[in-house]
């Protein structure tokens, strides 16, 4: 009895530093390759390590990005996540482990739902990233016809741009205040050097939206070439509004195709039995009769 817990937490143990490792990689092989190849080691081996360490920047960049996307702005938020995933692995075998100590039941039942628990924390991280990432991108893209109305009064009022969307920051920090947010961020970017054409587009970057990346394409062509911005706003307000009514009709369009399954399933039978129900019966018992 005691050799089978033992195995379990081998086991747990194993997947664990397994997990760690892929997780977070080796410090001490990096250390190893960088002395290796600046101490003169061959040119085919020296490339190969630096195609190793840009391959596994770029992979730490690209989880970065989904952890900025889902809202996680932290420095340490790749780390909380990768200790997420080893809790969710340990958690259950260690459950598992207790169960099978004070109940009766056998160890390949509880190791069997660890292992599928186990599985699931690893990833799930990844679904609950995705679906913040959506609720985000809705949210901004219910605020964004507000914030263009707003922002287009005070361009044509002659508010600079940087001040326009700090006020916008401000007006709609009750209504929507995720887009309030990142709109100071932009104000602090701004006021920081940085173009307020660049710093739509990191926005954009933040929450992988076109809507957001087609506006700072018109920042910065307006900044670029001295247009009237007010007037570029207002064109890309309108095309904005004209998409809007497009998904709209193509919501309703679906509705009705969705609205036919409940339909079938659930009005139909009941309305066949009212319709049907007493000439059946009337049937039975006439039979019944004879």
């Amino acid at each position: 009895m005691l050799l089978n817990p033992l195995v379990l937490i081998l086991i747990a143990s194993v997947l664990a530093l397994g997990t760690v490792y892929l997780l977070t990689g080796s410090k001490k092989q990096a250390t190893s390759e960088s002395e290796q190849g600046s101490s003169g080691t061959t040119t085919d081996s020296f490339q190969a390590n630096i195609k190793k360490r840009v391959e596994k920047n770029a992979k730490n960049d690209r989880l970065r990005a989904r952890l900025v996307q889902a809202g996680f702005y932290g420095r340490q938020a790749s780390v909380w996540l990768s200790v997420t995933k080893v809790l969710s692995l340990l958690i259950p075998f260690a459950v598992a482990l207790a169960v099978t100590y004070f109940t009766t039941i056998p160890i390949k039942t509880t190791g069997a739902v660890a292992a599928f628990t186990g599985v699931f924390g690893i990833i799930g991280p990844s679904f609950v990233l995705d679906n913040l990432k959506k609720k985000r991108q809705q949210c901004i893209r219910r605020a964004i016809p507000d914030a263009l109305d707003i922002l287009g009064i005070c361009l044509e009022a002659g508010v600079s741009l940087p001040a326009s969307l700090a006020r916008v920051a401000q007006e709609l920090a009750t209504a929507h205040p995720e887009l309030a947010l990142e709109l100071a961020i932009v104000d602090r970017e701004t006021r920081m050097g940085r173009g307020v054409g660049d710093s739509m587009r990191s926005f954009a970057d933040r929450f992988d939206l076109e809507e957001l990346r087609s506006m700072s394409t018109v920042i910065i062509q307006a900044e670029r070439y001295g247009s009237s911005l007010a007037d570029a706003l207002e064109v890309f307000a309108a095309s904005m509004r004209q998409k809007r009514m497009y998904a709209a009709e193509t919501l309703a369009q679906q509705a009705v195709a969705k609205i036919l399954i409940p339909t079938v399933i659930c009005i139909l039978p009941a309305l066949f039995v009212v319709t049907m129900g007493p000439a059946v019966i009337m049937i039975i018992r006439g039979l019944a009769d004879q």
